[in-house]
């Protein structure tokens, strides 16, 4: 642990700073690791606590090949994590959890840095989307980055962490839209509840919308800036209120929820596999890659999984099912390997079709844009080279108290959800969600080489801001008409799929999209954010010249130029009913027409949720694995 802050350390000192003028020098760098610790003291305890949280890491194993279980779950992540501790409850049951990545570590669990962990692809799959000349223009290679966990937690060791669980409409859509009622927001409360220990002292909220004593830890992070506070009040000023919007209404502007505990990140792997840890039912295997399901071509049953470790092939198999828990860009992958799929393109790579399925189609993101931010004349922001001066306790407050700005979600603090089409709208029927950080690309030299920004794009719109205190703002469509799809890329395993978003190709995404800018712009008017001398960024978008400054037409070029996705994929094995031939599973979540094989994750999704899709993927967890165990008589 020590080192890889050292390591850190004089990356930053060595290659960071001269890039941007800054270089404390020698004496400044031992003050300024002292300032990290506070002392030798400090030193000591954050190894000793990255030891301990070590040991709290479920053990790997290595399956036998020909090695039989119960249940093989694919992917450690929010949903697979949830599902492996879930069945394993049950003594009787032997279950196998397969994950391509590695353990969690103490220094991942920094909230603030949240963000940089997509820098590091032994964390992270590091997927793109493919070309296009319609969106992510001002992206290295017009590809906007993808990131996906590639660890224990999955992705919920490596997002932002904001908690989010969407609208009730969203989930009694998906009630209607399957016939099957347990998918309504009534339905789903029970396990938004049984996943959840809610605690915190901000807001007042309807404690019958809550759990206190679930193994997921949601409360508000113990940091607070003023300017998350005017935000707040930004809001109140244009009409809106504030509270819980994980209660029994979304819309207004809110202080962000997360999931953490003491500070640290709370990911589906602390929440659900610590605990299980010492289950000798349950058997870990990481870094492992599966390359596919193994499925009898005759009887159309699953009955295990090929995977490789350290090089070596191993097949092992299911008594009961494979569960697939990979995410909506992995699990349409192995299900397309397989020979489920959309049978004129397997037949293009020479698949044995099995299963004709419409996988991979209906992908659905929340995408925005991230041209917004706002320069301000007082130091209120959080600029993190700063935390690198000696007298500047941030970094001390949080490795020795677990205090200050770094328990802030990479520097987000609050969100509006809006009716951007009727800011009066009494319906809760938000489809913009406006991201409020107290930082922005101008704060941390880092931020815009994580979104992958292409050079010019980054010198021509924010560089010379470089080091200001500013907030940032983005706008961010909910509810997207627009449809995706995933393709194989080849039959090699190891080889990425294809994603092709198709951002912004219904014109009603531009327009709706549109008018969330426009909304944010005002926000930034409102007397609470002038406050602070908030100055929206006077440069214009690169590529957007010809358009008439603040137009639609220009502002429909900066949301294809600097285009904002937020990893919320979903939908690409959706969930219908038997005779909905657009779907992939039922309401139980089998694969239609394949005997013993289930998807459990975002790839269900009929539709996206207004979320940050982490907590709804937990609760499909929790869902399905009751469902498992009334199936096999288990309660």
């Amino acid at each position: 642990m020590a080192r890889w802050l050292l390591i850190l350390f004089i990356v930053f000192v060595a290659v960071v700073s001269p890039a941007f003028g800054f270089f404390p020098g020698f004496e400044n760098i031992l003050n300024s690791l002292k300032n990290i610790f506070g002392s030798t003291v400090g030193i000591g305890k954050f190894l000793k606590q990255s030891v301990q949280f070590s040991f709290h890491e479920v053990r790997d194993n290595t399956p036998k090949n020909g090695g039989e279980y119960d249940f093989i779950i694919v992917g450690a992540g929010s949903a697979g994590a949830t599902i492996a501790s879930r069945l394993s409850e049950i003594p009787d049951l032997k279950v196998l959890l397969i994950e391509a990545g590695g353990h969690e570590k103490l220094f991942m669990d920094v909230p603030l840095s949240a963000l940089y962990l997509q820098l590091d692809k032994n964390v992270n799959w590091d997927y793109k989307t493919e070309p296009s000349n319609d969106y992510c223009l001002g992206i290295k290679n017009r590809q906007c980055k993808v990131a996906m966990g590639r660890v224990l937690g999955g992705t919920s060791t490596i997002n932002v962490m904001i908690a989010v669980r969407g609208n009730k409409h969203d989930y009694n859509e998906w009630a209607e839209l399957t016939g099957d009622n347990s998918w309504s927001y009534e339905g789903m409360l029970p396990y938004f509840k049984k996943m959840e220990n809610f605690n915190n002292d901000w807001i007042e909220y309807n404690r019958s919308y809550h759990g206190s004593g679930g193994p997921v830890h949601i409360t508000h992070p113990n940091y607070r800036s003023v300017l998350a506070e005017a935000f707040i009040e930004a809001g109140k000023e244009i009409g809106f209120s504030s509270g819980d919007y994980n209660g029994p209404t979304q819309t207004g502007f809110h202080y962000m929820q997360t999931n953490q505990i003491n500070g640290e990140r709370m990911s589906s792997n602390r929440a659900y596999l610590h605990p299980a840890k010492n289950r000798k039912n349950l058997i870990v295997s990481i870094n492992s890659h599966v390359n596919k399901v193994l499925i009898d071509p005759q009887t159309k049953t699953a009955y295990g999984v090929e995977f490789t470790k350290h090089g070596r092939k191993i097949k092992v198999t299911a008594k009961k099912e494979v569960i697939l828990s990979a995410g909506a860009i992995a699990s349409p992958k192995l299900l397309m390997l397989s020979g489920i799929g959309p049978k004129e393109h397997l037949e293009t790579f020479g698949i044995n079709v099995l299963q004709d399925l419409p996988v991979g189609k209906n992908l659905m993101d929340h995408v925005g844009n991230t041209a917004l931010f706002c320069t301000i004349n007082e130091t209120v922001g959080i600029v993190t080279t700063e935390f690198l001066k000696p007298k500047n306790p941030a970094i001390s407050d949080y490795f020795n108290k677990r205090m200050g700005p770094f328990t802030t979600l990479s520097g987000a603090e609050s969100i509006a959800l809006v009716n951007v089409e009727n800011l009066k709208d009494e319906t809760d029927s938000p489809n913009v969600e406006i991201v409020f950080a107290s930082t922005s690309f101008v704060s941390d030299p880092l931020l815009h080489t994580i979104f992958g920004v292409h050079n010019k794009y980054w010198t021509d719109y924010f560089a010379d801001k470089f080091g200001r205190h500013s907030w940032l703002i983005w706008p961010i469509l909910l509810k997207p008409k627009s449809r995706g799809k995933i393709l194989l890329r080849s039959t090699n395993p190891k080889d990425k799929p294809r994603i092709i978003p198709n951002y912004f190709s219904d014109p009603d995404d531009v327009r709706i999209s549109i008018k969330g800018i426009r909304l944010a712009i005002e926000l930034s008017k409102t007397r609470a954010m002038q406050r602070y001398g908030s100055q929206l960024n006077d440069r214009v978008v690169p590529g957007c010249e010809k358009y008439e400054p603040n137009s639609d037409a220009y502002w429909e070029c900066a949301l294809r130029t600097y285009t904002l996705t937020f990893w919320h994929h979903s939908g690409t094995c959706k969930m219908g009913h038997e005779n909905d031939t657009s779907s992939v599973v039922n309401t139980k979540l089998q694969v239609k027409g394949i005997k013993n094989l289930r998807v459990a994750d975002n790839s269900i999704m009929p539709n996206i949720v207004r979320a940050h899709t982490n907590i709804p993927a937990i609760a499909i967890g929790e869902k399905i694995s009751d469902i498992i165990k009334l199936n096999y008589g288990y309660k």
